[in-house]
């Protein structure tokens, strides 16, 4: 009998998608939850962990997933490097990992997955919105230049 060894990283990852489900059942603030609680425990900084998780939304927006929202926060993005270093990185991670999943599974619904929409949007959140549709299609333009 062969034993199979994992990295402490490897059982995480696997547990992570276990308690995720596959991509017809994810659920997008969980999803963005656990992946906070393990880069925290990973002893990542605060700053960064935010940046990624903002950016790992954005990134499965960017590949299509429509239950993730696009998230930037723009003047934190321009002043904290932390921040700027976690988002980039995961909004590529994470924008990947969609793409890979669009791969394996078939079956998404015709209309495309349902927005997530604030319960009560107040006049700040819309402003911040806006801002972030504009930047998500200049990064939807620069990735399909890229893909050309």
């Amino acid at each position: 009998m062969k034993v199979i060894k994992l990295s402490s990283f490897t059982a995480m990852f696997l547990g992570m998608a276990f308690l995720t489900g596959c991509a017809g059942g994810l659920n997008p603030e969980r999803y963005l939850l656990n992946k906070q609680s393990f880069m925290l425990s990973e002893d990542n900084p605060p700053a960064y962990v935010s940046g990624y998780v903002d950016g790992c939304s954005a990134g499965r927006r960017l590949a299509g997933d429509k239950r993730f929202v696009y998230r930037k926060n723009g003047a934190r993005f321009e002043k904290d490097a932390l921040y700027a270093r976690g988002w980039q990185e995961g909004q590529i991670n994470c924008r990947n990992e969609a793409l890979e999943e669009e791969t394996y599974i078939a079956g998404r619904p015709k209309g495309g997955w349902r927005k997530l929409e604030n319960a009560t949007p107040d006049t700040e959140n819309r402003r911040v919105q806006s801002a972030n549709h504009v930047e998500e299609e200049k990064m939807r333009a620069m990735w399909e230049e890229l893909r050309k």
